[in-house]
């Protein structure tokens, strides 16, 4: 049996870890509403550049190369995981997936490149002997557009330079605080209505961004006319890797707000779990110091007893 001491002693440090849990449950809410708060604000932005790009590809006959299809040949697979750990499942979910699918993948297009999100994305690649082409690491715990931007520019440059013939990602799609799900998304060659239904699914099922749904229209030709300056090919050549840009922004967003969600799950769980060892502790301590008492009102007792004797 333990003693009283060695009993305090464990108190302590559980209501130390207890503390700390919650500490990071709190800090992992506040990041999970900002990413989420951070993809909601920028899907207006998204819906029309596809609308423009829409209009414009109905109203000209210039289609821009990264809307193309072609024989697939390469594909370049982007793993869309974490930088630290402490988030439960998280990553064991999108490493779930990604072997689920990736035999699929691989038989139907040929060639894969790994380019890996994440430092748990590159360790995951390397431990499985498919090192990844490139990795991008540190985005913070709310990506920015400017973080994303090398990203959006290799995929795209590749693309172009048929370094591989269309891309994949595989992230994780923030649904609810107790659920998200890993999803993959083709993200080129852009396909307007894909990318359309990706932006859209942007707004939660539940919870306070839940009311922001909008209705949205698949027809993009409008009864109007335009003029396009200098000339659509300049146009939408410069327009369409924006599409791509901002596509991937809203994943890596969506990723953010997933980790610092099942994170914070994790460390509530962690904290709930704290407090119980701690109360299991306390009555141990209560017995033993109990049982301490008693013997030594025991041993007085005695001793009281031997001297009048």
């Amino acid at each position: 049996m333990s003693s009283t001491h060695e009993i305090k002693r464990r108190v302590k440090a559980v209501t130390n870890i207890g503390q700390i849990t919650k500490a990071m449950e709190m800090v992992s809410a506040n990041k999970m509403r900002r990413s989420q708060t951070n993809a909601l604000l920028s899907r207006p932005y998204a819906v029309e550049i596809l609308r423009i790009l829409g209009e414009l590809s109905t109203r000209t006959s210039y289609t821009p190369d990264i809307m193309k299809s072609r024989t697939i040949n390469k594909t370049a697979v982007v793993l869309v995981a974490s930088d630290r750990g402490l988030a439960g499942s998280f990553n064991t979910n999108i490493f779930r997936l990604f072997e689920k699918k990736i035999e699929k993948i691989g038989s139907e297009t040929g060639e894969m490149i790994f380019i890996g999100v994440g430092k748990k994305a590159e360790e995951y690649l390397t431990r499985r002997n498919s090192p990844p082409a490139r990795v991008f690491k540190n985005f913070g715990d709310c990506a920015t557009t400017e973080e994303v931007k090398p990203l959006s520019d290799l995929l795209v440059e590749g693309f172009l330079k048929k370094d591989w013939d269309q891309v994949i990602v595989i992230f994780t799609q923030f649904r609810t605080t107790l659920r998200q799900e890993v999803v993959l998304r083709n993200i080129l060659p852009i396909n307007a209505l894909e990318t359309f239904q990706a932006v859209r699914e942007i707004v939660p099922e539940y919870g306070r961004f839940s009311g922001l749904s909008e209705t949205f229209s698949s027809e993009f030709a409008k009864n109007f006319e335009y003029l396009i300056e200098p000339d659509p090919k300049r146009v939408l050549d410069k327009l369409a890797p924006q599409m791509v840009k901002i596509a991937l922004y809203d994943f890596i967003l969506e990723a953010n707000a997933s980790e610092h969600s099942a994170r914070m799950v994790a460390m509530k769980n962690a904290s709930e779990s704290a407090d119980e060892l701690k109360h299991n502790f306390t009555i141990e301590y209560n017995k033993l110091r109990q049982a301490g008492i008693t013997r030594e009102v025991s041993e007085i007792a005695s001793g009281s007893e031997s001297l009048k004797n």
